[in-house]
């Protein structure tokens, strides 16, 4: 792999954008498992619990760090939701987020009328029966569960009758839905304009492009001393991947310095998945600042002041960036190199 080479290992976890809350024998391999994967086509990060729980277990510390973690979470009130302690827990903590978190709820009555989760009627009426007998009629617990389901039916969502649709409709525009919810770039690029614009930057901009990613790259040419702009601030903030090009002239850039601080701000607080590509360049030529990283950096010295916070802080973004994984990319086929970036691009 000479023209390719993995320059370290690292993981790196996501928050998600949607949490599926649903009971798991029902409509795991249906309806929830279709919705799962036409959110994940569009590249929503997704969290779906495989269902490893026994039946009767309270929803535990993974679970709940998860649904945390979402910035949505689709509840899907099926004919026995309720008869799960298990679903009726994470319903009452769902809205506990929306309250704290201001987590975004919408609910899902499939097969159900929002009536009888309402008022607790029909199977839903049945269950909590169950749960009063189990537990009292006094139970704080079960009044919890009661106000939880009343809540959330009065909550605008999605309602599907079994035998009076196609399901893959109502999948459609909830998926529509939560796109318009959820604004973000899939990728967001980092590079030095003059250097990788109209060549290898420009082609792996088309590249991901054509294959669905919404791709952040920055049309504008800066001048030197440009500050970074809230709009570029936001982008890298709203972007799942952030690829950062560095080429001979990245460092002379104040501009690209700001924004590979920002990208490491946000591999450290949101958990942002960061690919450097080291393009005819060395890794160590970052990591200990010489050739034309440190000739760059020589300049920013000059200009701002040996002792400049400013200063200081690029020259331990661009250390950090030079340790993460990455590829180094020296000779061989420009088109072949993008083709690998875009397959593993695919694959997160």
């Amino acid at each position: 792999m000479n023209d390719m080479m993995i320059v370290n290992e690292g993981a790196t976890n996501w928050s998600y954008d949607v949490y599926l809350s649903f009971r798991w024998l029902e409509t795991r391999r249906t309806f929830t498992g279709n919705l799962y994967n036409a959110l994940h086509r569009k590249r929503f990060n997704v969290f779906m619990d495989g269902g490893k729980l026994k039946s009767g277990n309270q929803i535990i510390l993974s679970l709940r760090k998860a649904l945390g973690e979402s910035r949505i979470a689709i509840v899907v009130l099926s004919q026995n939701f309720a008869m799960s302690i298990w679903c009726l827990d994470e319903l009452a903590q769902i809205l506990e987020y929306r309250k704290t978190k201001s987590q975004l709820i919408m609910p899902i009555f499939y097969d159900v009328d929002p009536s009888d989760v309402r008022r607790q009627t029909g199977s839903y009426g049945e269950a909590m029966a169950a749960h009063e007998h189990r537990f009292g009629k006094d139970s704080l617990v079960l009044q919890k569960w009661r106000s939880a389901l009343s809540q959330v039916a009065e909550m605008s969502g999605w309602c599907f009758k079994i035998g009076y649709g196609f399901e893959y409709e109502i999948i459609e525009r909830i998926v529509e839905q939560v796109t318009q919810l959820v604004p973000r770039y899939d990728v967001f690029l980092s590079f030095c304009g003059k250097d990788t614009r109209y060549s290898f930057t420009g082609f792996l901009y088309n590249a991901l492009s054509q294959e669905g990613f919404e791709t952040f790259m920055n049309d504008e040419e800066m001048e030197e001393g440009d500050q970074i702009s809230q709009a570029l601030i936001t982008a890298i903030e709203k972007s799942r991947l952030s690829i950062i090009v560095f080429s001979e002239n990245y460092a002379y850039s104040s501009l690209c310095l700001d924004e590979l601080i920002t990208i490491l701000d946000c591999m450290k607080i949101k958990s942002q998945l960061v690919w450097p590509i080291f393009y005819k360049v060395e890794p160590s030529d970052l990591r200990h600042q010489r050739k034309c990283y440190g000739t760059a950096m020589v300049e920013h010295e000059n200009r701002l002041g040996k002792d400049s916070e400013k200063l200081q802080i690029w020259r331990l973004a661009l250390f950090e960036a030079a340790n993460l994984k990455g590829w180094h990319l020296k000779t061989g086929y420009e088109y072949e190199f993008i083709d690998k970036l875009v397959e593993m691009a695919i694959k997160i």
